[in-house]
């Protein structure tokens, strides 16, 4: 008996197909809500994130985290945001402690703070573990995540993930039309020439809309898979990225060059590049002028000003200050800063620190730019465009995983690659649900031909 490369396909495709559809199914829709995650965070938990739009203005958002530190003074809120919607809560999360600090530190009770900008109260506390209504769409992110079922669960998604990646290129070589036999290509060439290869795999794009129940799902699992088969990939190889690094990082670093994690870490601990040294320059002899005249005032007896004990960049100024030295180093290399991610204190440093996003920048993560700027000084001390910092292989994974996420764009731009990405969701719980019918429906066949043949 003859090895037949089509059956066998056909059979891992079916029988895996069938073992992962509950999890895609899962998966699929799942994905469709978490397109719109943010969206349909703030209908679930309105009560905490949403606010009355008043005639006066915010207050300063230093003034905000103020307050919060004082209500809660047990915990560090070291970042802020950069900007606060109108109709829009301030929200600031708590510091997760990493290694050996969570050890020896208790969690906390909750994660986020939420204040009303306008007048500085405390709206509430949310933690996002517990079983609430305002949760939805967290415990909707942890079912798609995994299962919530932690590691364990985030290890039967990374193995489905692969097998899913697998399927993708049985399913495609699958939609191609069969060979014939040599008997019957004689017949065929002898009688009149036959159609082209890409004529006769055409009907496998199509969906034929007269037809029975059975050859529309059957239209439909094919159509599906090829016309979306470059996003489906996308999202299935993610998806092993997201659970399981063992299997994805090595087959990243032998096809795109993805930098191992010893490789990343080197880099990372380069210095950047310093920027606004002009700028810097200027400031840098401003205070010596300053603390020069504080020296004559002593030489005088007359009253002085600690100038060191002053910080140049300071909480209040800090969001002002380091979004203007964004602009000018990203000017100097012809970019734009299209949005600002958020600002954080690093206190071993005496540092502040703003994420942010240029125009040629991958997502929101870890394709984002920062630049790191010296509190009591207030010069520039790196920049990191993300962009520019990153390898081949490291765009390839950005991109992966901003075209999971849906960290596309800005405006109508990105609003249209959310409702394209909740599709997709709800392609792969079509292509989950027609797939087990097929499997049904030709178990029912073999069956009738079983009986038959007896």
């Amino acid at each position: 008996m003859s090895f037949n490369i089509r059956l066998s396909c056909l059979w891992i495709h079916r029988y895996t197909g069938l073992a992962m559809a509950a999890f895609l199914i899962i998966a699929g829709i799942t994905g469709t809500l978490l397109a719109f995650h943010e969206e349909l965070d703030d209908v679930f938990n309105h009560k905490l994130a949403q606010v009355d739009v008043q005639d006066t203005s915010h207050l300063p958002i230093a003034v905000l985290h103020d307050r919060v530190v004082s209500a809660y003074p047990e915990h560090n809120f070291s970042s802020m945001p950069t900007s606060i919607a109108a109709d829009r809560s301030a929200v600031f999360s708590v510091d997760r402690a990493r290694g050996k600090a969570a050890q020896n530190q208790p969690k906390a009770p909750f994660q986020e703070v939420y204040v009303n900008p306008y007048d500085g109260n405390i709206i509430g506390t949310r933690d996002k573990d517990q079983w609430a209504l305002h949760n939805t769409m967290w415990k909707v992110f942890w079912l798609h995540r995994d299962l919530l079922l932690g590691d364990i669960g985030k290890w039967i998604l990374g193995i489905v993930s692969v097998v899913w990646t697998v399927n993708c290129f049985i399913g495609f070589y699958l939609t191609f039309p069969r060979a014939l036999k040599k008997k019957n290509l004689q017949k065929k060439s002898s009688s009149k020439k036959r159609a082209s290869f890409l004529k006769r795999w055409l009907p496998a794009w199509k969906i034929r809309t007269k037809s029975n129940l059975f050859k529309l799902n059957y239209d439909l699992h094919h159509a599906f898979g090829l016309w979306l088969w470059g996003m489906l990939f996308v999202i299935a190889w993610s998806s092993v990225g997201f659970n399981l690094q063992q299997v994805y990082r090595p087959i990243m670093q032998a096809v795109v060059g993805l930098e191992g994690r010893g490789e990343k870490q080197e880099k990372s601990n380069k210095p950047r590049e310093k920027v606004g040294q002009t700028a810097n320059a200027g400031r840098a002899a401003r205070i010596d002028a300053t603390k020069g005249k504080a020296l004559n005032n002593e030489a005088g007896n007359v009253d002085t000003i600690d100038v060191n004990a002053m910080d140049i960049v300071s909480k209040a100024n800090s969001i002002a200050y380091l979004s203007e030295q964004a602009d000018i180093a990203a000017k100097n290399k012809g970019l734009t800063v299209r949005e600002l991610l958020g600002i954080r204190w690093v206190e071993d440093e005496g540092q502040w620190q703003l994420r942010f996003k240029t125009d040629k920048d991958i997502g929101k993560k870890g394709g984002a730019s920062s630049i790191t700027v010296n509190a009591r000084t207030g010069s520039v001390e790196r920049v990191n465009f993300g962009y520019q910092n990153s390898s081949f292989g490291s765009k390839a994974d950005q991109w992966l995983s901003t075209l999971h996420m849906g960290h596309i764009s800005q405006g109508i731009g990105h609003v249209l690659y959310q409702i394209f990405l909740a599709l997709i969701g709800l392609a792969v719980t079509v292509l989950s649900i027609t797939g087990v019918y097929l499997w049904w429906k030709g178990r029912q066949q073999r069956l009738k031909a079983l009986q038959k043949g007896r």
